[in-house]
């Protein structure tokens, strides 16, 4: 009989331990000195069925979870812990809250990387404000700066003009008066600049660029014109110089002597004496003589005015791909010449070439589809050359221009 209970409280004993549910066992069945550590051993097995519960709670953050009584003695540590992770709680939502000053000093290694973290929360913070700090001086800083430069504006001489692109149109203006004689004039010039297409949007056309008016009254502005948008909309900044007074002081009457009035560029008189004295320095240098295919063509079918727009539209081009001391000159109607310091006549064909096929692949307008195109010949003079002429350059220059054009008239390839 002692051996039959001890093996049924031992069995009893085994389910508890693994977390099978036991078998029943009747404490009155089992000899009386059995029956105590029968009463133990479903003692021991209730807490263990509490403590496992409990533990399981916890691991899964329930921490809502009622602990077992105090008469249970396996789950005092786990209260414990039940407590201390109820407090990291309420300290992690402190925390959120923004209050870095929460310590954890319980928790061993735990307790070292939250106290980490807050550290580096709390130097986040100080920098973030810190940060927010200079952003609020500089932005308090760039309101003076605002408010000086329009004050600076309204008290200048100079126009600041916006103009949209797409109608041409005024949008903003710092004139006080839009229809005084004077500013309606310029205004007008500028709006007919943009109809005429020679300020361009597209993205390989300069951000900016400068160019010179005169009204009738012979009044001389140099106008400063950039891209830019206003309200969302492509537009064009003006900002307008007087320079009447500049152009007499430096000797306007030379000045018109030496530049073409439509395209800006350097006329015949100015190409030669520029271009001489390069020659005579003895470098090397390329001489391009080029002539703008069917300008004639382009007046007679869609007015001279186009014919214009045509040859500044050149002209742009070429200022755009050459050097600051490159000679482009226009010698008359619509020949051009560009000398070209310290360059082969390989390289000067292979540029030409280039601007070719730049200025064909323009944006053709729907109300004139013509063929953009030039003619060119290259001669070349090489280092330390002997006796040679601008002339007798331009005439071979002249030569293989005429030999290309009439490729172009007849089909052919340049």
């Amino acid at each position: 009989m002692s051996s039959e209970n001890t093996d049924r409280l031992f069995e009893y004993l085994r389910s508890t331990l693994y977390g099978a549910e036991p078998p029943s066992l009747d404490l009155g069945a089992l000899d009386e000195e059995h029956q105590k550590l029968g009463m133990g051993l479903v003692m021991l097995n209730k807490f263990l069925r509490e403590m496992r519960a409990y533990s399981h709670a916890l691991a899964t953050g329930n921490l809502s979870a009622i602990p077992p009584k105090r008469e249970n003695p396996l789950c005092e540590n786990l209260k414990g812990i039940h407590s201390n992770l109820n407090h990291l709680t309420w300290q992690a939502k402190q925390v959120a809250k923004g209050d870095y000053s929460q310590t954890v000093s319980y928790l061993g290694e735990f307790s070292e990387a939250f106290n980490s973290m807050t550290a580096q929360l709390r130097e986040r913070e100080e920098s973030l404000r810190r940060e927010a700090l200079l952003e609020k001086k500089h932005s308090e800083m760039a309101d003076k700066y605002n408010k000086l430069l329009l004050t600076m504006i309204r008290r200048s001489h100079e126009d600041i003009l916006v103009t949209a692109a797409q109608p041409p149109r005024i949008l903003f203006s710092t004139s006080i008066e839009l229809t005084q004689a004077q500013n309606e004039e310029l205004f007008r010039m500028i709006l007919q600049r943009q109809q005429q297409g020679l300020l361009s949007l597209d993205s390989d056309a300069p951000p900016e660029c400068t160019w010179e008016a005169k009204d009738p009254q012979n009044r001389f502005y140099r106008i400063v014109t950039c891209r830019m948008e206003w309200d969302g909309e492509p537009a064009y900044g003006h900002t307008v110089f007087e320079v009447t007074r500049e152009k007499h002081e430096h000797g306007l009457l030379e000045k018109e002597a030496y530049f073409d009035n439509l395209t800006q560029i350097s006329n015949r008189i100015h190409f030669f004496k520029l271009a001489v004295p390069l020659l005579e320095s003895g470098q090397s240098l390329a001489l391009c003589y080029c002539d703008l295919d069917h300008l004639k063509s382009v007046n007679d079918t869609y007015g001279h005015a186009e014919g214009d727009r045509y040859l500044c539209r050149f002209t742009e081009l070429v200022r755009a791909c050459i050097r600051e001391y490159d000679v482009f000159a226009r010698l008359g109607g619509d020949e051009f010449c560009l000398v070209l310091p310290n360059c082969s006549a390989a390289t000067a064909q292979k540029k030409m070439l280039s601007l070719q096929q730049a200025f064909a692949a323009l944006p053709v307008a729907p109300n004139a589809p013509y063929e953009r195109m030039f003619s060119f010949g290259v001669a070349a003079a090489e280092k330390n050359h002997g006796i040679v002429t601008i002339d007798s350059l331009l005439q071979q220059a002249d030569a293989a221009m005429y030999a290309q054009k009439r490729r172009h008239q007849t089909g052919g390839k340049a």
